[in-house]
């Protein structure tokens, strides 16, 4: 969620696509398949697989928990159904990374073997949307007395087997990274069994957090540099003598090999540049990959099934060779990373006749994510070099460090310069530069270290799936510049700050916090709003006037839900462009790079208000309309497999979800039954084609994703 990064162009509105429609399709399928299947890969550590990790004998074990610290979990619920289908108990906080949690239970009491956790027992998960496991061993807790047993969770320390191994060495080392706990520093334990072992209503949930001696960096964030690469940054740890970036990679039940440090540094900043250099044609960030087989090597090897890599990355501080618990980095907005080219373009092209007029405009690439997507192509004049009878050309890809060496029958080029200048004139109408980006959560030291009082409650909607979120949107929406929410900050059930956060961004309208920067100093959200309070207000004002007197005017009384969804479409793809203009604006394709005097665009009244805008303000004015005329919606992001970050809509009809893109609706005119109907209340599975998409974890809380399905 975190940081400023480019995507690959947004296609024209109206769905319009140029070529290489089945790639998008591979990409998409792949992307699927690596949803699907690797959901239950990692759930559950075989009895074969544990071997390796547990100690030489469950008398050990036992030792080790009779000498070790305990914290005892709850098992009664503070919050029923905080999240749908769940209760949750008072969070636990302060527990040491070496300690052991401790369950009041009667069933399994008597097991001479450690467990894993078991499904319908009891599961440990390092992410609230609870799919990510974390390996750990259960038993009968010794300490505890034969009237009042206990189940003992203790966490696996982190043993040689499981680092990643280069060139003989091993890097990092047990004392630099500790325990399980110390690499997954909230966990999420679930227990579906009573004490007694009868089967809860609901799982209860308990959020468990670890500290160590050694602090953890405070903020970290993360980015895309101008070249593809990763580049997190961190606030400083006192006497910290190193810092350590993290990567998990859990591709099965088995640990070993699964934690690698990809850097090293005394330095607060780290780049995945570092990994591999790019001269010629290669991969770059193939280290992150998420997946262990991508669309393109379904071409050509389709019995192959992609496997979804359970990876997790950050930053861990060491002092004196103790280490903090990981600051973590979420892969969201990393996911487009370029790892490979993906070369399909030249089959059949006529290179011998049409010389450098035959190369794409599109540069094709696979992602860490498996998926084939695209962004501007490019030719560096310095690098074109002849090679006998042919021109040797590198075609490269904007955002990347990736480039194709092509060679061009010289008989076919009349004059290198003017061919190289003509074909990047012509990549360049024909690839502008992106139009959806990340929230902006950045490291900042100037700012104030105390909370500007709670403002008055805003007269305009609020939309949030939670407490935390609803609170949050309402102070940006009353244009606060530091929002205090420790009142609410660890509630039961409630989510992530950074995680609410972004859902407030995205899910309301009024906020009018796209392009504000945001920095966390404990419980309190600083913002440095991209509006004054007056242009803010005064754009509000604005949008609720013409969100008024549109739905007064299209809306009718009787009107049913898709009646009133079908108008609000219909007037918005009439009354709306898309602007080409201010997408072209952006050339370095960050939200910093796009000038003050174009950021309506991406903003409610850019689409409401001005007319004009992309797809990120066709979603917002929607959101905004919906509201008003009484229909339940909310805003999308997501990745076209075709390249290009994209914001949609879904709209509530008879009980179901279902999925509007006014954008891809609006075919550069007056709306018709033919276009502007395309992609109204429908089905996920039915954006196909060049709308085919994945949605990302940006716009809603990460326990909340799961109610949406447009199916």
């Amino acid at each position: 969620m975190a940081g400023q990064y480019p995507y690959p162009p947004h296609p024209p509105a109206g769905g319009g696509r140029r070529g290489f429609p089945w790639l998008a399709v591979l990409g998409s399928l792949a992307l699927v398949l690596v949803l699907v299947v690797g959901v239950t890969v990692v759930l559950v550590l075989g009895k074969d697989d544990a071997s390796k990790d547990r100690p030489s004998t469950s008398e050990a074990l036992r030792e080790r928990l009779l000498e070790g610290e305990r914290a005892e979990l709850p098992t009664t619920a503070e919050a029923e159904e905080a999240v749908p289908g769940y209760d949750y108990t008072a969070p636990i906080s302060g527990v040491g990374v070496d300690d052991d949690l401790i369950i009041p239970a009667t069933y399994d009491a008597d097991a001479e073997d450690p467990w894993q956790g078991d499904p319908g027992k009891i599961e440990v998960y390092a992410d609230q949307a609870l799919t990510r496991p974390v390996p750990i061993l259960i038993l009968p807790d010794p300490a505890s007395s034969a009237a009042e047993p206990h189940l003992a969770i203790t966490p696996l320390g982190l043993k040689r087997s499981h680092i990643t191994r280069r060139d003989g060495q091993v890097k990092g080392t047990l004392a630099d990274l500790g325990t399980y706990w110390n690499l997954n520093p909230h966990v999420y334990v679930v227990q579906y069994l009573e004490p007694d072992g009868s089967k809860r209503a609901r799982p209860l949930v308990t959020q468990v957090d670890f500290t160590a001696e050694t602090p953890a960096p405070a903020q970290i964030t993360s980015s895309v540099t101008p070249q593809g690469d990763a580049f997190l940054q961190w606030s400083r740890v006192p006497d910290a003598t190193e810092y350590l970036v993290v990567l998990q990679q859990r591709k099965d039940s088995s640990l070993d090999d699964t934690v690698q440090v990809v850097g090293r540094t005394t330095d607060t900043n780290w780049s995945s540049a570092v990994t591999k250099k790019c001269l010629h044609s290669c991969t770059q960030n193939d280290l992150l990959k998420l997946t262990t087989v991508d669309a393109s090597t379904m071409v050509t090897s389709p019995q192959l099934v992609p496997e979804k890599v359970d990876a997790r990355l950050g930053v861990i501080a060491v002092v004196d060779r103790q280490p903090s618990v990981m600051t973590p980095i979420d892969f969201t907005g990393l996911a487009a990373l370029p790892v490979r080219s993906d070369r399909k373009w030249d089959q059949g092209a006529d290179l011998a006749n049409r010389g450098l007029a035959a190369l794409p405009s599109r540069f094709l690439y696979v992602s860490i994510e498996g998926s084939t997507r695209a962004t501007g192509a490019f030719v560096d004049r310095a690098e074109v070099r002849r090679k006998g009878s042919d021109w040797e050309v590198p075609l490269r890809g904007q955002g990347t460090r990736l480039v194709d060496p092509v060679l061009i029958p010289a008989a076919a080029v009349d004059d290198i310069d003017a061919a190289v200048a003509a074909f990047n004139e012509r990549a360049q109408g024909d690839y502008p530069p992106a139009g959806l980006s990340a929230t902006t959560i950045v490291v900042r030291t100037d700012l104030p270290q105390q909370p500007s009082p709670e403002l008055p409650p805003p007269d305009y909607p609020v939309f949030g799936s939670n407490e935390l979120t609803r609170f949050i949107a309402g102070q940006l929406i009353a244009g606060s510049t530091a929002i205090d929410v420790s009142e609410l900050a660890g509630q039961p059930g409630l989510p992530e700050l950074q995680d609410a956060l972004t859902e407030a961004v995205y899910q309301n309208p009024y906020a009018l916090s796209y392009f504000d920067k945001f920095s966390f100093d404990g419980s309190v959200v600083h913002v440095e709003s991209a509006f004054t309070q007056a242009e803010k207000q005064a754009h509000q004002k604005d949008i609720e006037n013409a969100a008024k007197a549109t739905v007064k005017d299209v809306i009718k009384d009787g009107m049913t839900v898709s009646e009133k969804v079908s108008a609000l479409n219909r007037y918005l793809v009439d009354q709306a462009d898309y602007d080409h203009t201010a997408l072209a604006s952006s050339p370095g394709k960050y939200r910093s790079d796009i000038p003050a005097q174009f950021r309506y665009a991406w903003e409610t009244h850019g689409i409401l208000v001005d007319h004009s805008g992309v797809c990120m303000s066709y979603a917002y004015a929607f959101h905004a309309l919906a509201e008003e005329a009484g229909v339940e919606s909310v805003v999308v992001t997501g990745e076209l497999a075709d390249g290009g970050g994209h914001a949609w809509n879904k709209v509530k009809v008879g009980g179901n979800w279902r999925a509007v893109d006014v954008t891809w609706n609006d075919p550069r005119g007056p709306w018709t039954p033919s276009t502007g109907t395309r992609y109204l209340m429908i089905r996920d599975a039915e954006f196909t084609g060049s709308a085919l998409r994945s949605e990302d974890d940006d716009w809603m809380a990460d326990a909340y994703l799961s109610q949406y399905p447009a199916r």
